[in-house]
This record gives structure tokens, sequence and C-alpha cells, in this order.
């Protein structure tokens, strides 16, 4: 599978862990059509997202449910920081990742209102480095930028992913979300052993 392609799916993830209001329906079956080229890890969870789809309130309203607040117990926290310890904005886990932010000349914009060690905002940052990776004209820039993405991918995206992977079953989640997370498990697993042989 391509890097343009892992871009375009970390991209389409991470609006679907930032937006959920925003209805992914047709960039979701856009990237179904073109996944004959996918493995069955990840084309199996593209196709349950595509055929759960919500509609904009009940996804809306299924997104707060498993991530912001519930009836009962804590809910599924998509930032890295509550993941590790408890609690939100960690320096120690802000400040690695403003490392690679910088290394990859990325800045958030500064009204966002949300953390980078969000799920979404961390797989955003996966795929603009991807990109650069794509785009760069220096083999040695690109092997770079490629370093990079393994980076993040293995000390930061892998560690939140696997802890949100394990949490959301009890949550008992709407396939659409599941199918989100698990996705994101089989593009982290995929695009490791892909970076790891560059």
């Amino acid at each position: 599978m391509s890097l343009a392609t892992f871009a375009d799916l970390a991209q389409l993830l991470a609006e679907v862990f930032l937006e959920p209001d925003t209805d992914l329906g047709p960039d979701l079956e856009a990237a179904l059509a073109a996944s004959d080229g996918l493995s069955p890890a990840l084309r199996g969870p593209l196709a349950q997202i595509v055929a759960a789809s919500l509609d904009d309130q009940d996804r809306s309203v299924e997104y707060a449910r498993l991530f912001l607040h519930t009836l009962e117990g804590d809910p599924v926290h998509l930032f890295a920081s509550v993941q590790a310890r408890g609690h939100h904005q960690a320096p120690d886990i802000l400040g690695p990742l403003k490392a690679i932010h910088d290394e990859a000349d990325l800045s958030l914009q500064d009204d966002l209102g949300v953390p980078p060690d969000h799920l979404g905002l961390e797989l955003a940052c996966l795929s603009a480095i991807l990109g650069q990776s794509l785009d760069a004209s220096d083999p040695l820039e690109e092997e770079r930028l490629r370093a990079l993405a393994l980076r993040l991918l293995r000390e930061h995206l892998r560690p939140l992913s696997d802890a949100v992977a394990r949490q959301l079953p009890s949550a008992a989640p709407a396939p659409y979300f599941q199918a989100a997370a698990d996705l994101v498990a089989g593009l982290l697993d995929e695009l490791d052993r892909e970076l790891a042989v560059i």
C-alpha cells in the first residue's frame, strides 16, 4: 500500500475522531470504493464503518456518550495525557509531542481548543508528516520525515490507540466507532511495518 493511501486514511480517521458533527459518509464510501489494494485488516473495518454509518444526530450523541461523558463510569478518553497520567495536558506527554510538531514544522491553530495529544490530532499530524515525506525532493529529508512519522506512531499513537481499543468494548460502542478504532489499529500496524523497512 502506498504512503499516500496511509496518509489519506489517517486524515479520514482524524476527522472521525475530531469532527463527529461532520458527515464523512461520502469520503468513507470513496475510500472503500478505492480500497482494492488494501489488506483485509484495513478493508474489513473500512467496510464496517460504511455499513454502520450513523446520521448526524446519532453520530454526535454516540460520540458524546463514548468519549465525553457517560451516565455510568468514565468516558473513553481520546487524550494521551489522560490515558497515561489521569489528567489533561501532562507536560511529559505534550513536550515530546511538541518536539515532533517542531521537527515537522507543524503548528496547531491557536483557536483550536483541543490539546495536541488528542487521538484525532495525532492522526492528523501523522497524515501531514507522511504527506511531507511524499513531497520531499531530497532523499535524506524524505528519510528523516519517515523516521519522524515512525517515532510519532510508536511513541504516541500506538500507546494511545491501544488504550482506547482496550476500553472501547466495555462502553458498548456503536459499530461505526468500534470499526473506526479497529481501522486505526490496523493502519498503525501496517504503517509501522512499512516505515520500518524504509
